[in-house]
């Protein structure tokens, strides 16, 4: 059950990630994220289906996702990041567009992608299958990178100081704009990422993308606003726990249904999450 508890989480987190660094960092709901998880899926389902190696689909498709962000952010989000509500519509608008523009592309139909590590193994007596460990530690290694990058280099000492003072930040010549840019187009690539590592998990289909959307909200918000690694980390952890836990007793539908209620309850208490900071 632990090591189950474990992957769940890991998997978790890395879901949620893309939406970490967005809404972290830029203060902006994507709530595209999901269907940006769905194209980065198809995107990898149908370059493997012509032949192409699975991770270098999966690494072609995190790119094409992250440039579709990146237009996304030119065309429309840069004008209204000072505008919450805005960008929440704007960005659900996105998901509907996207969804539909899959179901034409692609149908709706359900797809199925081959595992690409067959085989499992054991630790402790508990059994795991090869590839969902490849794809926890391949989480642990972004979320360590990305702990690196933000408190060990010039870059993430520019993003903490945008984060914490944007005006101050750009008075010291950051450029608020670029950053943003990047930020978001990074949030796409890792959402499109995420959902072509999940494809052999999970079933491909146009909708996917919903329900990640809402685990990966309350992963952000229950860890806490502006904690990329560690809030991230820990509200994956309670979440995928909470579920692995409850679904021994229950079915997962309902499981799920449990844990989304009492990450309402613990958000009712302490709204920043466990790790973030009430707003001055």
């Amino acid at each position: 059950m632990a090591l189950d508890a474990i992957s769940t989480s890991l998997v978790l987190a890395l879901v949620a990630m893309g939406l970490a660094v967005v809404f972290g960092l830029v203060r902006v709901i994507n709530m595209g994220h999901g269907a940006m998880l769905a194209l980065g899926a198809y995107i990898t389902w149908t370059l493997a289906q012509h032949g192409l190696p699975f991770f270098v689909s999966v690494i072609v498709s995190a790119l094409l996702v992250g440039v579709i962000g990146l237009l996304f952010e030119v065309v429309l989000i840069r004008h209204f990041y000072d505008k919450q509500f805005e960008t929440l519509l704007i960005t659900w608008a996105f998901y509907l567009v996207a969804t539909q523009l899959i179901k034409v592309c692609w149908g709706t139909d359900l797809h199925s992608m081959a595992n690409p590590i067959r085989g499992t193994f054991t630790i402790g007596g508990a059994v795991i299958g090869r590839y969902v460990a490849v794809v926890s530690l391949l989480s642990l290694l972004l979320f360590a990178s990305a702990g690196w990058v933000m408190y060990r280099t010039s870059v993430g000492i520019r993003v903490r100081a945008m984060i914490q003072n944007r005006e101050m930040a750009m008075m010291l010549g950051i450029r608020a704009s670029a950053m943003y840019r990047a930020i978001f187009a990074l949030g796409a690539m890792l959402a499109g990422l995420a959902g072509g590592l999940i494809s052999p998990m999970f079933s491909v289909e146009p909708d996917m993308g919903t329900l990640w959307l809402v685990r990966s909200f309350f992963v952000v918000t229950v860890g806490g606003l502006g904690s990329l690694v560690g809030g991230t980390l820990i509200g994956s952890a309670l979440m995928g726990g909470m579920t692995t836990l409850v679904s021994l007793v229950a079915q997962q539908v309902f499981a799920q249904t449990v844990v989304f209620a009492l990450a309402v309850i613990a958000l009712r208490f302490r709204p920043a999450g466990i790790l973030g900071k009430k707003a001055a």
